[in-house]
């Protein structure tokens, strides 16, 4: 009697009622090749789909379920305590298929279907030493599902050179791209079956970027009507035009080099809406490299979407979970794999996760074939990251049907020329004549001064009752402030959990406002700089790189409102000045940046923040990276030798290091360690609930309660924690969190390293 084989089991259901492998196989297969073929490799998803789970025809694997339903067990037991090996078979099956060695880019896919593309070498984990593992034989798959063919070798264009680790990293993104179509096709016919109730709250068909096109315009037409006739709202006029028209283009690479106050971030949107639209592209990403302005971003989508607001997709790590505005189950659902038509995300979730291994997050990738990507402030690409970083920019071009916008006030150098073989190639400006555009613009003047104390800045700051003073340093910060002895100034750094922070910004809007117009001296480090829309007539800025310089100055005078004696337009003034760097270090990044704008800055004296010196700025800014003449590519703009990561093979067609290049590519330290702060009523709440929670709680309860935590903890570096738990101001709950006692957090300077001794209130029973 042949033995029927499952895929899944229902925990306290009848046999008759799981789910049969073929089918899952099938349905699978059939996901994943609809998946692959937006960027033609349907047959490619359909085989990785077909071939995944050839180990379960095993007796060993079905014995399993078998025991693990009889014994409560649940769906995937075995596959998550990795009893019972099922990927490794159809890896094996699939690389020994005719068109060898070519069956090994489905090889990396099934074997890291569950836990991530695997290394090629790198001992039992890696793909060489399972391919030849010794597996349980699988012969009862059917003769039909195992005798296919493997479809003719995927079309990709190279770009760049013909090297060795070229054509590598071109397979190796397509292999990570079929990857993701697999393990979403896994994921959404094994949740379809497990769970139903949740598959069903999935989005069905979300309003295409036609539908999204067409209100948008209606708002913007409505917007242009109603504004006053300025100079400024001309010019922002002429940007969106310009944008409209620059639509009609072929996909491909594309500039918005427009500055601070243009009205960059809708004629972005506008541009990627109708450019989808035009070419029946199917989503846009918004990229964004702050957090802190992700917020800010998508709400200005969401009231110029009126009642398409719900399809504005917020993905960042500070999302607030008691906001139905901004997450609802369907969201949730929608985010774990870019099932969306405008997503907003940031630089660090779309970055790292072209370059994942894990499985959750490579489920988006396939996502982005067809898709219009917009990075905001593009300027802020990881120079030691730029190598891999622009490489992927140009697979997603050449080989996925992608339109890149590179959306700038500050356009990065980045463009390949001779000198720097490694940028992009065939970017078409939307913008064409930036200058002209920069001068009728044109806000702020730039004075550059030598260094200054603390105490010159206080009487500079004090003289000024909007006044906006950006550092490099939390430590700065806090001494500025401290130093500057104003019980109505304003402290905004990473200090403060991202609820603090965003609290700080509303009452600096408040206070910049034309009808309040109080007194509003303000010290930050960075993370008011980019997008934050704020408008001061002073802005102090300490030395750090052109970019940086130029952010700041669009918090300068960013609405042209400022006015001399006579009733004409004045420049809002922008004060560059050095410190003492040995009090104050900053990371080596920023100091190569602020050694670039000190050689830069001499020869443009009249305008430090003209294109000229920006793109100046930045050619000296990648050289010092060791990029540019063509010296030490590796340690300068690949200082973790990704690209080294993926080389073509004789023997192997593809030698992929997928798991060491995921762990090497990271655009912010990580090594952060987040303290739960007592901000407000809500992070004293979040404290008491972790302390009730028991002392081993359900992962479902520690993963619940990290989404509700995020905007309520900081990020401290080893130095930071060492000190903070000599002094007895922490405790920690549950391995994974830090909570931090009242006294060590400051209503105005968020966490401190100052206080000593725990929280007396914690100590009584």
């Amino acid at each position: 009697m042949t033995r029927i084989v499952y895929a899944h089991t229902l925990t306290g259901r009848l046999e008759s009622d799981w789910h049969l492998l073929e089918a899952h196989l099938h349905d699978s297969a059939c996901l994943a090749a609809g998946f692959a073929s937006e960027f033609g490799a349907s047959e490619w998803g359909r085989l990785a789909g077909l071939w995944h789970d050839l180990g379960k025809f095993s007796d060993a694997f079905q014995d399993y379920l078998h025991g693990s339903a009889a014994s409560g067990g649940g769906l995937h037991a075995a596959e998550v305590v990795g009893r019972v090996d099922h990927s490794t078979a159809g890896a094996q099956h699939a690389a020994r298929q005719a068109r060898i060695p070519l069956g090994r880019l489905l090889a990396y896919c099934i074997a890291g279907h569950h836990a991530g593309l695997p290394d090629n070498e790198g001992g039992e984990p890696g793909l060489s030493a399972r391919l030849l593992k010794q597996v349980e034989s699988f012969d009862a798959a059917p003769k039909a599902l195992l005798d296919q063919t493997l479809p003719a070798p995927p079309q990709l264009k190279l770009s760049g050179d013909a090297s060795s680790a070229r054509w590598g990293f071109t397979l190796a993104f397509f292999t990570r791209m079929l990857f993701s179509c697999l393990v979403d096709a896994d994921f959404l016919d094994t949740e379809q079956f497990v769970d139903p109730a949740r598959a069903a709250q999935r989005p069905g068909s979300p309003p295409s970027c036609a539908e999204l096109r067409d209100r948008l315009n209606e708002y913007l037409h409505e917007k242009q009507r109603q504004a006053p006739d300025t100079h400024v709202n001309r010019v922002r006029r002429d940007v969106l035009e310009a944008s409209w028209s620059g639509a009609t283009l072929a996909p491909g690479l594309f500039s918005l080099n427009v500055p601070t106050g243009g009205g960059k971030t809708l004629s972005s949107l506008a541009f990627a809406l109708s450019h989808a639209a035009e070419h029946k592209l199917r989503r846009v990403v918004y990229a964004i490299p702050f957090t802190s302005i992700i917020e800010q971003t998508a709400d200005v989508f969401r009231a110029a979407l009126g009642d398409l607001r719900a399809e504005v997709l917020e993905h960042h790590g500070n999302l607030p979970t008691d906001d139905p505005a901004r997450q609802s189950e369907r969201s949730r659902l929608a985010a774990e794999n870019f099932d969306s038509t405008l997503i907003v995300t940031t630089n660090v979730q779309l970055f790292e996760s072209l370059f994942a291994a894990r499985t959750s997050r490579c489920r988006k990738l396939h996502r982005l074939a067809k898709s219009v990507i917009i990075l905001d402030e593009a300027q802020m690409l990881p120079p030691q990251l730029l190598a891999p970083t622009l490489a992927a920019l140009e697979e997603l071009v050449n080989n996925y049907g992608a339109t890149v916008v590179l959306c700038t006030a500050t356009q990065p150098a980045i463009e390949r020329r001779n000198k720097f073989p490694i940028g992009l190639q065939g970017v078409r400006p939307l913008i064409a004549d930036p200058r002209s555009l920069h001068q009728a613009l044109r806000r702020t003047s730039v004075d550059v001064w030598g260094k200054t104390t603390n105490e010159e800045l206080v009487i500079w700051l004090r003289d000024e009752p909007q006044s906006l003073c950006i550092v490099n340093s939390r430590r700065h910060a806090a001494d500025l402030f401290e130093a500057l002895g104003d019980l109505d100034a304003l402290h905004l750094s990473a200090s403060m959990c991202a609820a603090h922070r965003s609290a700080v910004v509303g009452e600096i809007r408040r206070r910049l406002s034309a009808e309040v117009n109080a007194p509003c001296r303000v010290i930050s480090t960075q993370v008011i700089e980019a997008g934050v829309d704020v408008d001061f007539p002073a802005v102090f800025r300490a030395r750090a790189g052109l970019d940086s310089v130029a952010q700041a100055s669009g918090r300068c005078n960013r609405e042209g409102r400022l006015v001399g004696t006579a009733g004409r337009p004045v420049l809002g003034r922008v004060y560059v000045f050095d410190y003492d760097a040995k009090t104050y270090p900053t990371s080596p990044m920023i100091q190569r940046a602020a050694d670039a704008f000190r050689e830069v800055a001499p020869d443009h004296p009249h305008d430090l923040l003209a294109p000229e010196a920006i793109e100046a700025y930045f050619r000296l800014h990648y050289w010092q990276q060791g990029g540019d003449h063509g010296r030490g590519w590796d340690e300068g703009v690949d200082r973790q030798s990704i690209m080294q990561c993926f080389r073509t093979d004789p023997n192997v067609l593809l030698h992929a290091q997928f798991r060491t290049a995921a762990h090497a590519y990271r655009l912010i330290d990580d090594a952060q360690t987040p303290v739960l702060v007592p901000y407000g009523e809500r992070g004293t709440e979040l404290i008491d609930e972790l302390e009730r929670l028991p002392e081993m709680p359900m992962p479902c309860l520690l993963r619940a309660f990290d989404r509700k935590a995020q905007r309520y903890t900081v990020g401290v570096y080893d130095r930071g924690l060492k000190t903070l738990l000599e002094r007895g101001v922490l405790w920690q709950r549950h391995e994974r969190y830090y909570v931090v006692n009242r006294d060590a957090y400051d209503e105005q300077r968020g966490l401190t390293l100052d206080k000593l001794g725990p929280d007396l209130e914690r100590l009584i029973i």
